[in-house]
């Protein structure tokens, strides 16, 4: 079984650098007054980690606020 995932994380990197390879074409960024060119894979690479942290925070947020909404209330004891 090991193999075999370890050969699935080859094949999926493999066709990761692939992409990244073929690709790899400058993209003109506006955003209000900032203007960058930037590689489209390092384009993709941000927004994905912005969206991995975001959803990462947003997952702790509701449930710290769902564990605070269901704890007991520890000063009517």
């Amino acid at each position: 079984m090991r193999l075999i995932s370890g050969l699935f994380l080859v094949a999926l990197i493999t066709v990761a650098a692939l992409l990244t390879y073929e690709n790899n074409t400058v993209t003109r960024v506006n955003a209000w007054t900032w203007n960058a060119d930037v590689p489209l894979p390092v384009l993709v690479g941000g927004v994905y980690l912005l969206g991995m942290v975001s959803g990462w925070w947003m997952v702790g947020l509701l449930k710290r606020s769902w564990q605070r909404v269901t704890e007991p209330d520890r000063a009517a004891v």
